[in-house]
């Protein structure tokens, strides 16, 4: 069953949208904690390359994407955490404008 099925079913059973409203705000604040621990460890992660390289991502990342820096495999993994906090803070965003 995909989602729109299951969420077709929900508001058949919860006719008043108050209750499905109220189902769906509890789902939006699981998913909203589960963001933010991500977020936490991504930030933590994030945190040890910058100690490790005694840079801010901030001045990493430009340099990086400027090629300044070279190839080295922590690079990438640093630029790509970097990313997808970003997406993430993106996503908490949304989801924190929904609830």
């Amino acid at each position: 069953m995909n989602a729109n099925t299951k969420l077709q079913l929900l508001q058949d059973i919860y006719p008043d949208s108050a209750e499905l409203d109220q189902i769906l705000e509890k789902l939006l604040s699981v998913a909203l904690t589960e963001q933010q621990q991500r977020l936490q460890r991504y930030d933590r992660d994030i945190h040890s390359f910058e100690e490790n390289y005694q840079m801010e991502s901030g001045d990493f990342y430009e340099r990086f994407e400027a090629g300044e820096l070279g190839d080295d495999a922590d690079f990438f993994e640093w630029s790509g955490l970097i990313e997808l906090r970003q997406e993430l803070r993106d996503t908490i965003a949304q989801v924190e404008s929904a609830a």
